[in-house]
């Protein structure tokens, strides 16, 4: 695949059933074209052609952990794009490994199986802004259990006490979530029925997140258009 188009979003999968959902909506609204490749296979990035030509980069989520490069070369070659885009302020949203790879590649640190967070559950907004004002709380879907530092620099704008870290932005350009606003309920319906995603979840967890996520749906879904906007601005800034 060749980006070659300013307008372009990159969107980076890592499997199958992570898809952009309300991300992409969002970018298509605003008039943005976007297109998704894996990497995470490839040892070099010839395929995409260069940084210049991307207006904006999406990193989606995965199982496996952010810096298992042994098993998943691709990883090495995004927190070099990552890197590399970061340093020519291309606008950059992480959601959930997406986040944990932009957070490690630009200088944080990563904590394997600090803190299990799966289902609807809230975060405590710590900065005002997209997320609303600080000290209120935000709805969710947590599916993780990684943890990550922010990269130096950055402001964190939720957190839960299990992990510091749910949210982060660093300027105007790079953004990071822990959780999943992208998620609709045909992705969790998805989700349910993908074996490796499900092998995840107790019993428990798998009868009730559907009905907990509908009683959630229309402040996760608020909350996340507010986010993909304003990254979609960034991106709509950096291609006129």
């Amino acid at each position: 695949m060749f980006i070659d188009a300013a307008t372009d979003v990159l969107i980076i999968q890592h499997v199958p059933w992570e898809q952009p959902a309300l991300l992409g909506r969002v970018l298509t609204e605003r008039g943005l074209s976007w297109r998704c490749a894996d990497i995470t296979r490839s040892r070099d990035r010839s395929e995409l052609g260069p940084v210049t030509a991307l207006a904006g980069l999406v990193l989606l989520g995965g199982p496996m952990g952010a810096l298992d490069v042994a098993d998943h070369p691709g990883l090495a070659v995004e927190a070099e794009l990552i890197r590399d885009c970061a340093a020519v302020s291309i606008p950059i949203f992480g959601i959930c490994l997406g986040h944990q790879l932009i957070a490690t590649a630009l200088g944080g640190a990563l904590h394997p199986g600090a803190n299990r967070e799966i289902g609807v559950g809230r975060v405590r907004v710590i900065t005002d802004g997209l997320l609303g004002p600080a000290g209120t709380t935000q709805p969710v879907l947590h599916w993780h259990g990684d943890v990550v530092d922010p990269p130096p620099g950055a402001t964190v704008l939720a957190s839960t006490p299990g992990t510091p870290n749910q949210a982060f932005q660093l300027g105007g350009t790079v953004f990071g979530t822990q959780f999943h606003l992208e998620a609709d309920r045909a992705t969790v319906s998805a989700w349910l029925d993908t074996p490796e995603m499900a092998a995840d979840l107790t019993a428990t967890e798998r009868d009730r997140l559907l009905d907990d996520f509908d009683a959630e749906a229309e402040s996760i879904t608020a909350a996340g258009r507010r986010m993909f906007e304003a990254y979609a601005d960034a991106v709509s800034a950096r291609a006129s």
